[in-house]
């Protein structure tokens, strides 16, 4: 089965928030996250701590989350792509997909905790209404 991914700059932040919503609300283990920049999972490892707490505010626990590049590969197992970091940014191997949509959504790593729960809030907002979509 082809999953959802997720996709922002360094994987510690909005997309992992998206994962853990999208799994959480569909009680399944249909998407995945990545992030564009390469070294991001050999400099972080793990989700920003505030991104961490703040999910855990909600009950989802992410702190055993791994950050992850994307790679063509991954790509080509996605039915969708959502993307929240800046088109231009993007690998030409990510922009070739017809199954990629864009979000505008404030990056929250290195924010406050009450600016990461305002991206939060947002990214469970769209994740809801993607669910929607998707079901009807």
């Amino acid at each position: 089965m082809k999953k959802i991914l997720l996709v922002c700059y360094g994987n510690v932040g909005r997309s992992q928030m998206a994962e853990a919503f999208y799994n959480h609300l569909t009680n399944s283990s249909n998407s995945w996250s990545a992030g564009i920049q390469e070294d991001t999972p050999a400099r972080y490892g793990t989700p920003a701590s505030m991104v961490v707490e703040s999910m855990l505010e909600l009950g989802i626990d992410i702190s055993r989350a791994r950050v992850k590049t994307i790679s063509p590969k991954i790509i080509d197992e996605s039915e969708k792509i959502v993307v929240m970091c800046d088109k231009n940014l993007c690998p030409d191997f990510l922009l070739r997909s017809e199954n990629i949509i864009f979000w505008d959504i404030d990056d929250p790593f290195e924010m406050t905790i009450d600016k990461t729960r305002d991206v939060r809030d947002v990214i469970k907002g769209k994740i809801s209404s993607l669910i929607s979509e998707k079901g009807s």
